[in-house]
């Protein structure tokens, strides 16, 4: 990368202030973290890949209407550069809005509206040609400039003016993630050409963005404050405007649909889809024993676990998923004693009994997280040499801590504000009380524990983040473009060495760090992994950057989430159909296959009842 990037990077996000930053970084996290702040307990995740389900079988049949529930409603609204989606959300987008790439079951990103995204030799460059014929809902045609005009807003370019032609609104939210767009150029009228700041070479990643990413069309873009409710996209459904907070949004066949089947038949199958948002784990279940729910998505576990003799009886199917998962953890705020000393994230992670916690907590069923990539995902590592249960090194640390400080180990763990939460924080207390430290135990309701992390107020927290897409889109959390043991607020050119390897620090430049660790191993690897197209080259970088954090402790990984499709047993096509190619839109059967992770939902494209 160069100094220029990391200068540009550095000045651009410490521009961004106050209030419109923890706002931005909000929304961002929401939807990065499906909406939950704190691991849950029960699932099952017996395999890394993906089994059960309904299996396509035969052909598809056209025709009739689901009732899908969904974890939660989106308040925010759609209006996608600075809409606050969590997976419900997300799943709903995806109904009605087509992205330019898509990953596939190698988690690769191939074109999807665009026919073409290619780069120039060293990845500062990149071209997106437009897929030919496809049309918005509302009639009008995908073309370059309405897709230029997209990129624009979600990279804080542009947004919707008033008669007084001010700003109705300042779409900051993917800001960060696009910081290293230099300029975005119409070059004809169905290619988009992207120039940055320095090499990027898994760019289309971004521009899928876990499913955040749609095209929307201009009378959306231009819409004001209906920009939130106008939904207008490409996608397989329309939205007609059928949508009752808390009670349901429904969404109708495209009858114009680009995609098609193997067979020659146009996408989606079916002709309508009704949204219901089910918060409560007893309705969820007893909708679906009753059919009145057709399908879920859903990481309940306590659901899932309940659901499964049905599905072993044969009444329900389920779809389950653990490639490319999210990651539960305890995070640690680096920046502030205790956890600025890495004696103290060891004695934590030393005194933390998983396994134990997993047949407490999680029913002994979800897997234990080696560290933030998750099984499927580049830079995965089965054994980071992760500190495991050993009370004696724990109390060991502690002491350790104790004599480097002269103050005894003690913090506070915030969690959320439910029972469930309450239950399992005191398991950790008492891990903690064990290893002779002492926790108290903070509870707040989601969006104080995200504004908590924002503004440093908190040392350690129950988090989840970081789903399984490319390793390039964890950037945007843990780079840091100022030099390691630099005071990012001084103008200062004088370097620091941060420890006495000269390695790591907490001074980072980055609001999105919420632990606020700066390390040198992990900046490098990401610089590597983005200027290099080389599978292997990449592979490693990431891997180092697994591997250093479980070296140096900056957060405590505890599981890996799992995220499933219950479904009535007459709904196929769950996981949805094969991809477009760049030569034809037919997802036929020598196309890529459809990602497996679930944590931003499935392509709702494919589902068909079976008569």
């Amino acid at each position: 990368m160069g100094e220029n990037v990391r200068s540009v990077l550095g000045s651009r996000k410490r521009s961004v202030g106050g209030a419109v930053a923890i706002a931005l970084v909000m929304a961002m996290l929401i939807a990065a973290c499906g909406g939950s702040s704190t691991p849950k307990g029960g699932g099952t995740s017996t395999t890394q890949g993906v089994s059960g389900g309904n299996p396509n079988e035969g052909k598809p049949t056209p025709g009739g209407a689901v009732t899908m529930a969904l974890p939660a409603e989106s308040t925010g609204g759609w209006c996608l550069p600075e809409a606050q989606l969590a997976v419900s959300g997300i799943q709903v987008a995806r109904a009605i809005y087509d992205y330019l790439a898509v990953p596939n079951d190698k988690n690769e990103y191939v074109p999807s509206l665009a026919d073409k995204i290619t780069p120039n030799a060293d990845f500062t460059s990149w071209t997106i040609h437009i897929r030919s014929g496809i049309k918005f809902h509302d009639g009008t045609p995908l073309n370059a400039a309405v897709v230029k005009d997209n990129l624009d807003a979600y990279g804080g370019e542009f947004a919707a003016k008033g008669p007084d032609g001010q700003p109705l609104r300042k779409p900051l939210l993917f800001t960060f993630v696009f910081d290293n767009v230099k300029a975005i150029t119409v070059t004809d009228p169905m290619t988009v050409k992207v120039d940055m700041i320095g090499p990027w070479s898994s760019f289309p990643a971004s521009l899928y963005s876990y499913g955040r990413l749609g095209i929307m069309a201009e009378k959306q873009l231009h819409d004001g404050a209906n920009c939130f409710e106008d939904m207008i996209g490409t996608g397989p459904f329309k939205f007609e405007h059928d949508w009752q907070r808390n009670d349901h949004l429904t969404v109708v066949k495209n009858e114009n649909y680009w995609r098609k089947d193997q067979y020659g038949q146009r996408l989606p199958y079916l002709d309508k889809i009704t949204f219901k948002p089910v918060t409560e784990t007893t309705t969820l279940v007893n909708g679906l024993t009753t059919k009145l729910f057709d399908l879920t998505l859903s990481d309940d576990t306590v659901a899932i676990d309940q659901l499964q003799s049905k599905v072993d009886g044969g009444g329900l199917a389920m779809l389950k998923s653990g490639k490319f998962p999210e990651v539960a953890y305890t995070l640690f705020n680096d920046s502030k004693p205790p956890f600025d000393n890495i004696n103290a994230r060891l004695a934590f992670a030393y005194a933390v009994d998983r396994e134990e916690y997993n047949r407490i907590a999680n029913k002994g069923l979800l897997q234990l997280a080696s560290g933030p990539f998750g099984p499927g995902t580049l830079g995965y590592v089965a054994d980071t040499h992760l500190p495991t249960y050993n009370p004696v090194k724990a109390k060991d640390y502690a002491k350790k801590y104790t004599q480097a400080t002269g103050q005894p180990l003690s913090f506070t763990f915030s969690a959320g504000s439910d029972p469930i939460s309450l239950t399992n924080a005191q398991l950790i207390g008492r891990y903690a009380q064990n290893a002779g430290m002492s926790m108290n135990i903070k509870q707040v309701d989601e969006a104080t524990l995200i504004n908590d992390a924002i503004t440093g107020n908190f040392q350690a927290s129950g988090w989840r983040n970081h789903p399984g897409f490319d390793p390039d889109t964890q950037w945007v959390w843990w780079h840091c473009a100022v030099a390691v043991g630099r005071d990012p607020n001084s103008t200062s050119t004088e370097i620091g060495l941060g420890d006495a390897a000269g390695i790591t620090g907490n001074n980072c430049d980055n609001p999105v760090n919420f632990s606020n660790f700066n390390d040198k191993v992990i900046n490098k690897a990401f610089e590597t992994a983005r200027a290099s197209a080389d599978p292997d080259v990449r592979k490693k970088a990431y891997e180092d950057i697994n591997k250093e954090f479980a070296k140096q402790v900056w957060d405590g990984w505890g599981y890996w989430t799992l995220w499933t499709i219950p479904s009535q047993t007459n709904v196929k096509g769950v996981l949805g159909p094969n991809l477009a190619s760049a030569t034809s839109p037919d997802a036929g059967p020598d196309h890529d296959k459809p990602f497996e992770g679930l944590s931003s939902g499935i392509d709702l494209s494919g589902l068909w009842l079976k008569k």
